[in-house]
């Protein structure tokens, strides 16, 4: 999957991760959806150098719903791969790291 086919994932699904607020927030919202696919292909690319893994779209996915649980404080799923949970987690941090201005 091409960078911009992530981009497109991403972007896809912004509103279920962010809520659909528009107007002031829209600033707000490309710049952590720019650091979410940032760190998206930056794993990406490692688990393939490192371990010839191809992450998928579905693996993408799966951890982008796993981010929209926690975002909801809901429990995190036990179903994901450990590449999945991996990025899941990345993601995770992420979004906390840029609330908190880090």
């Amino acid at each position: 999957m091409s960078d911009e086919e992530y981009k497109l994932l991403l972007d896809s699904m912004s509103d279920q991760i962010l809520g659909e607020k528009e107007t002031a927030d829209s600033e707000k919202k490309s710049e952590i959806l720019r650091k979410l696919m940032k760190e998206t292909i930056k794993f990406r690319d490692k688990l393939k150098e490192d371990n010839s893994y191809v992450l998928t779209v579905e693996d993408t996915r799966k951890a982008l719903e796993a981010l929209e649980l926690h975002l909801q404080n809901e429990k995190f799923p036990k179903d994901l791969t450990p590449e999945q949970k991996a990025l899941a987690q990345i993601l995770i941090d992420t979004v906390v790291l840029y609330n908190y201005g880090f």
